[in-house]
């Protein structure tokens, strides 16, 4: 029982905000170096708890990031005080990762050597630490222009932060949508596509049903393959034609009336324009001809 309020203490001391704040202020500068063979090398050394891979565009940091997220510093205290008033020694042993990357800074810098390195130190923190911003200097410019250009609806940016934390003054880190395959945000009162251009690792996206107009944001996304902007006001679609990954999209119930960006994407397999009145039929019957499966 000793051992565990004494496992209990050292848990609650290493996931501190103090202690959380400066780990991920560490794993932070690493990925604005584009460290990312270190970071990954430190992902390496939790694979006791966790199965984390960093590629070497830095995909996979949103994974290593969130488990010393600040912000999860509350909820773990609560579990790991839950898990010390039931004897649930089992449960605590699984915070015990942290005391691994506790020292990050010192094992970063001998990152070649890491094997050598005691990772059991001391369990002493800086509790001064004055904590440290999530967003890069361009991303806090970033917020101030969301602030500014807010309207009826909400920009993409911020329906994200409303899916993950349920307002949008908490902040979030725009390299966690760098690193999401899928992103899901029907129904979600978007008028606007600020912060899609961050998603550039994203193969399938989901923004049906809300009230877009512009989609010259998603000229980027070189990578999506599956799209879906039914249900929303968009006229105009010359954004889709650089989307050479391309395979599906759902334009059903906008304003189109022209489709041939279509032509351009080779990859292209099926495509639902159901909806759109104007639409030329020689462009679709052209879609058609080029082996695109074509709803409307």
């Amino acid at each position: 029982m000793h051992q565990s309020k004494t496992l209990s203490s050292e848990l609650l001391e290493a996931y501190s905000e103090a202690n959380l704040n400066k780990i991920s202020r560490n794993l932070i500068r690493l990925y604005k170096e584009k460290e990312f063979e270190k970071l990954n090398i430190i992902s390496k050394m939790l694979s006791e708890w966790f199965k984390l891979v960093i590629e070497p565009n830095g995909k996979g940091f949103s994974k290593i990031i969130s488990l010393y997220h600040p912000d999860r510093g509350g909820y773990y205290r609560g579990l790991i005080t839950e898990s010390t008033r039931q004897s649930d020694d089992l449960a605590l042993e699984k915070f015990r990762h942290i005391f691994v990357i506790q020292d990050i800074e010192e094992i970063s810098a001998n990152i070649e050597s890491y094997e050598d390195i005691d990772y059991e130190p001391e369990y002493v923190w800086d509790l001064k630490d004055a904590g440290f911003s999530y967003f890069q200097d361009k991303k806090k410019k970033y917020r101030s222009k969301v602030q500014k250009t807010k309207s009826k609806g909400y920009s993409f940016y911020e329906a994200m932060q409303i899916r993950q934390y349920g307002d949008t003054d908490t902040n979030f880190p725009t390299y966690y949508l760098e690193d999401m395959d899928e992103v899901e945000l029907s129904e979600s009162e978007i008028d606007n596509l600020d912060g899609v251009e961050y998603c550039i690792h994203t193969i399938s996206m989901d923004l049906s049903g809300n009230s877009i107009t512009d989609i010259s944001p998603l000229a980027d996304l070189e990578r999506l393959q599956e799209l879906n902007l039914a249900n929303n006001q968009i006229g105009y679609i010359d954004a889709l034609g650089n989307l050479r990954q391309l395979k599906s999209i759902d334009l059903s119930n906008n304003l189109i009336d022209d489709i041939s960006p279509l032509l351009e994407i080779e990859t292209l397999e099926y495509a639902d324009l159901t909806g759109n009145k104007k639409v030329v039929l020689s462009q679709i019957q052209e879609l058609r001809n080029l082996g695109v499966t074509v709803d409307c």
